[in-house]
This record gives C-alpha cells, structure tokens and sequence, in this order.
C-alpha cells in the first residue's frame, strides 16, 4: 500500500514538473486556415436532425511569448441537414467568431479571455418562417502545449462561452403574421486535441474536435434547441513576422 502511495506521488510530481518545466513549446504569430468536417445533432421541441457538412474556420494569433491574441472566424455557411416532416428541408446559415487575450501563465499552459459571437440563419419552408438569431458573451479558453522530438507538438485547447445572450427573431412568409422576437440565452463549450508538424512555411496541425451548444429562451425558461458535433480537422498555419 506504502509502495503504491509513493508511485503515485512520484507520478504526480513529474506530471506537474512537466507543465512548469522551463523549456516552453515555440510558439511563433501565424495566419491560419483549419478545415473542419463535422457530424452533429440537432435537436429541439420538433424532434431531432442530424447533418454532416465542412466548413473553414480562419485564426490567427498576433502577440508576444506570454501574452497573445487568438482570433478564429468561420464565414457565414450553409450545412445541410436531411429533411424533417416538421420543418422541411432545413438549411442553417451559420457564422462563428471567437476572440481571446492568453497569458502564458507557466511555459506549457496558457489561459485567456475573450468573446463569442455567434450568427445564424434558418430557412424553415414547411412552417414559411426564417429564424435568425445572434448571441454574444464572455469566453474562457484554455490551452495546454507540449513539445515532441522530431519538431512535432501535441496541443490541446478547451473554450467555453458559458452565457450568450441574444434573440431569435422569426419572420413568417404568409403576409400576415407579423416578425417575433424572443429573448434567448445559451452556452457554448468546444474542446480539440491535434498534433503539429513543423513545415517550411510553417506548422500544419491534424486533430479532432468537438462542441456543444445549448439555449433556451429567458420568459418562459423553456429549452430553444441543442446543437452537438464532433469532426476531424486539418490545419495549416503560415508564419508571420
């Protein structure tokens, strides 16, 4: 029993010594493209859908060695999903835009605070509406990076935008029913894990990742829809002065 307390606190010794050790991952400025596929579930009071779709999610990170802006967009883009009997053929138009300042906090781990702005667009035919909506907040982001032999690295990243607020505003094609707009609130978390590879321009990255989204609306409590998906990623990063 002794044997095994002092494995395990020999373990978590060298696991901290790890994250504070004094060789830090490099980390250079970069603009960057990642492309992202991606399988989800979407569900609200009508039921559930599920769609597949890639979409290209634009960074950039401009700073110094501690302390550094992260900048990740996705244009607006429409991802399909299969035909429901409720809605019809749903299309969303979706557009994302996170913003961060990380400080560098020990070598290898970095926290950073920002913003979430999230727009969408959302055809329904069988119901004549169009749904849009755009929520912003607070977001938090941590980021963790090691260094491998062979000028690779293992980064992990974890964010979470834990109250967006915003509305949904329907507007109905039938000529009578006049535009309705709902207070909503929602939270956000997605999490990714890659690996990098040093390359002549600079680092391309292959991972996976994953998010959530949830919201409901502030009258009534009642829960608006839920968004979850998890996908492949490939990233490519030029290097910037």
């Amino acid at each position: 029993m002794r044997e095994r307390t002092i494995r395990g606190t020999v373990l978590a010794t060298v696991l901290t010594a790890s994250c504070f050790a004094a060789a830090p991952a490099h980390e250079t400025n970069y603009v960057g493209l990642q492309l992202f596929a991606v399988a989800g579930v979407h569900k609200d009071v009508a039921g559930t859908q599920y769609g597949a779709g890639i979409g290209p999610l634009l960074q950039a990170r401009v700073g110094g060695r501690r302390l550094a802006f992260r900048f990740e967009g996705i244009p607006v883009v429409a991802i399909p999903q299969r035909a429901s009997t409720y809605y019809g053929q749903a299309t969303p138009s979706i557009g994302i835009f996170n913003a961060t300042l990380g400080y560098r906090i020990v070598p290898r781990v970095s926290f950073g605070l920002g913003e979430t702005v999230i727009n969408q667009r959302t055809p329904l035919p069988n119901l004549q509406q169009i749904v849009s909506s755009r929520l912003a907040g607070f977001r938090y982001a941590l980021r963790y990076t090691e260094p491998l032999r062979g000028n690779r690295t293992i980064e992990a990243n974890l964010g979470a935008a834990p109250t967006l607020w915003g509305s949904d505003d329907y507007v109905y094609g039938d000529g009578v029913t006049p535009p309705t707009v709902k207070a909503e609130q929602a939270a956000e978390i997605d999490a990714s894990l890659a690996i990098g590879f040093q390359r002549p321009y600079g680092e391309m990255l292959l991972g996976l990742r994953a998010l959530n989204f949830s919201a409901k609306y502030t009258a009534t409590g009642i829960a608006g829809d839920r968004n979850a998906g998890v996908g492949l990623f490939v990233e490519f990063r030029k290097a910037i002065p």
